[in-house]
């Protein structure tokens, strides 16, 4: 996060086929329907953390 404001580099250029992109950079891609599992187990694990983005989760 910046403590500053920034200025873009430039405009948004396309990237294509973004899962083909994940794929060839070996990125592990999950699809839930449901966060709040998942959530639960990392809050439990010795993994660091961020939970900002879970206000936007689908309420339990």
């Amino acid at each position: 996060m910046a403590t500053v404001a920034v200025e873009p580099l430039g405009p948004p250029e396309p990237v294509g086929d973004l899962l083909s992109l994940y794929e060839d950079a070996a990125i592990q891609l999950r699809v839930m329907a449901n966060l709040w599992e998942f959530w639960d187990g990392v809050k439990s694990s010795t993994l660091g953390f961020s939970g900002i983005r879970m206000l936007n989760a689908r309420p339990r």
